[in-house]
């Protein structure tokens, strides 16, 4: 699986400590924290979260400081990156490598799920759905943020798009290895869904959305859903 090949390659590690370390402070990190700060608003003291396709705990490094009594599973296909979530969040966490497909925890148990960047990397993104579905309590919370298709232009999202795009294009440059995964990488948005379609895979598997907050002009955006409930 071309996901796994990447994320457990030498890109994983490029990408965390270069990429992720100059985007992170300018860009991800305010929509990773508006994310946390909109799964708190709605559930305030969560017993259990699930971060899928964690990463190297850059969602739980945030969600502890504000909730430190929180059982946090961090959980990922990718090796590289679980250590170094481990080494960030040490035993603040479980750490469990897994596909994005399946999550070995039990059926109607977590209080939260967070994914960033996650369902866009599934081989199958309904069934990603379906298994986050499952691990949820009844009205409980899936925070999500990614890239999402373009639905439209506007003068703000072209000229960030742009930006992006040559961002990504430098690395390429910089570091010969990661060309293949950052191709991949402008390929996943192009075929993902868009929000607005992504919203109706969400409704169609029982989830309410509850809020859409869109970055960038639209280049990123996070979604809040519900297990239940009803749709805004």
């Amino acid at each position: 699986m071309k996901v796994k090949e990447i994320f457990n390659g030498e890109f994983a590690l490029y990408y965390e400590k270069v990429i992720n370390r100059i985007s992170s402070p300018i860009f991800v990190d305010r929509w990773r924290r508006r994310l946390v700060e909109k799964a708190l608003s709605l559930i305030p003291s969560p017993k259990l979260v699930l971060d899928c396709c964690s990463g190297a705990g850059n969602i739980g490094e945030i969600l502890l400081k504000r909730k430190p009594q929180t059982n946090l599973i961090n959980c990922d296909i990718s090796k590289p990156l679980l250590s170094m979530a481990r080494e960030r969040l040490r035993e603040k966490s479980t750490y469990i490598c897994s596909d994005n497909r399946f999550f070995p925890v039990k059926s109607s148990s977590v209080d939260i799920v967070f994914s960033s960047f996650c369902v866009r990397n599934s081989p199958e993104p309904e069934k990603t759905v379906s298994e986050v579905r499952r691990v949820l309590k009844p009205e409980k919370v899936w925070a999500i943020l990614d890239f999402f298709k373009p639905e439209g232009d506007n003068l703000i999202s072209l000229f960030n798009r742009s930006f992006f795009y040559q961002f990504m294009t430098i690395n390429k440059l910089i570091s010969k290895s990661s060309k293949e995964a950052i191709d991949y990488l402008f390929e996943s948005i192009e075929n993902f869904y868009t929000v607005s379609g992504f919203c109706e895979i969400l409704k169609k598997f029982g989830f309410s959305v509850i809020k859409v907050e869109r970055f960038m002009g639209g280049l990123a955006t996070n979604i809040i859903a519900v297990k239940g409930g009803r749709n805004v």
